[in-house]
């Protein structure tokens, strides 16, 4: 059996996991454990708050314990966009260049500084979010709003594909979201809309995603 740790960003994402990632990868011989969401704050009595990404040190904080299991692959879900700017590497993937080899970039240096073989560290590019943009006509049904579906394909148009929906304060996929909605929820429309549109849709329309999904599921031919 391969058994995989999962450090995700928040709520949103533990359930997307959960919902629809998990059973996913389990009928391919992958069983993702958790997830675990992000540690921000632990508390002397123990417990503590989490979700978010405040620091790399709030993320090595999380992480590390997860690479003492000997015989468990870890990973991550967090977003490129939105990362603490003391991440290695983050600075200067900010900058011109191929989005997408920056956020590979960026993967490669957290590979580096963790240093442990059983790590596949990754980035949602540019924010886990981009993902629902895959499917304008299930956005339209699940709100009941028709001209979403166009607003959304707009949206792709303008980018290129749903990974390339940028890094702007107002422009990333989250803000979008929330302006074409006006009254979207984070923790709920975002896994419901993802379990709709499903992993190979996702996969079909995200190629970074595509890489990591890739990753995933041939750990399970790992000894």
């Amino acid at each position: 059996m391969t058994r995989l740790l999962m450090l995700v960003e928040g709520q949103s994402e533990e359930i997307f996991v959960n919902r629809t990632l998990k059973p996913y990868l389990a009928e391919r011989g992958v069983f993702i454990e958790g997830p675990i969401v992000l540690w921000t704050k632990r508390l002397p009595s123990g417990g503590g708050y989490r979700g978010g990404v405040t620091s790399w040190k709030k993320i090595q904080d999380s992480l590390l314990p997860l690479t003492r299991d000997g015989n468990a692959w870890v990973t991550t879900l967090l977003d490129f966009y939105g990362l603490p700017e003391d991440v290695p590497g983050y600075q200067e993937a900010r900058g011109s260049g191929n989005p997408r080899d920056n956020v590979v970039a960026v993967q490669e240096r957290l590979s580096a500084e963790i240093n442990h073989p059983r790590f596949i560290p990754f980035l949602a590019l540019h924010e886990f979010e981009a993902w629902i943009f895959c499917a304008p006509d299930v956005v339209a049904t699940h709100f009941n709003r028709a001209i979403l579906a166009q607003k959304v394909q707009q949206a792709i148009a303008q980018a290129g594909e749903p990974e390339l929906i940028n890094h702007g304060e107002t422009t990333h996929p989250k803000a979008r979201l929330n302006s074409m909605v006006g009254g979207y929820k984070e923790t709920s429309d975002g896994p419901t809309l993802m379990d709709k549109i499903g992993i190979p849709a996702i996969r079909a329309a995200c190629p970074h995603f595509a890489g990591w999904l890739d990753l995933l599921e041939a750990l399970a031919q790992e000894i």
